[in-house]
């Protein structure tokens, strides 16, 4: 028949209609660090202790930092002259979680 279109049958499903994957994108704050990095920085003791005493966090939505996520803010050094904006995102960010961590030593 002309008019007859063959359309598959609904229980029929290809691979690529079934299979689903989460992506994970870097955000744009951690563009910016990357950008804006210029060296390693070493992680003093508490900083260490304190990432040492994080307990394991499963992620289902991915909305929250993690000790690794934590270590990798930390560990990067960013140039002390640089006064621009995007600059003093960062180094706050990076303050913000350094005083988390070394807290985590005394909770």
């Amino acid at each position: 028949d002309f008019w007859r279109i063959n359309w598959p049958s609904p229980k029929k499903r290809t691979a690529c209609s079934t299979m689903s994957a989460n992506v994970v994108v870097p955000s744009d704050i951690t563009l910016l660090e990357e950008k804006k990095c210029v060296g390693r920085r070493k992680l003093g003791l508490f900083e260490n202790l304190g990432l040492l005493g994080m307990a394991p966090m499963i992620h289902i939505h991915y909305s929250k930092i993690d000790k690794n996520d934590c270590r990798a803010v930390l560990s990067k050094k960013y140039d002390p002259d640089d006064n621009s904006e995007e600059a003093m995102i960062v180094k706050k960010r990076q303050e913000s979680i350094r005083k988390q961590v070394v807290a985590h030593n005394f909770m």
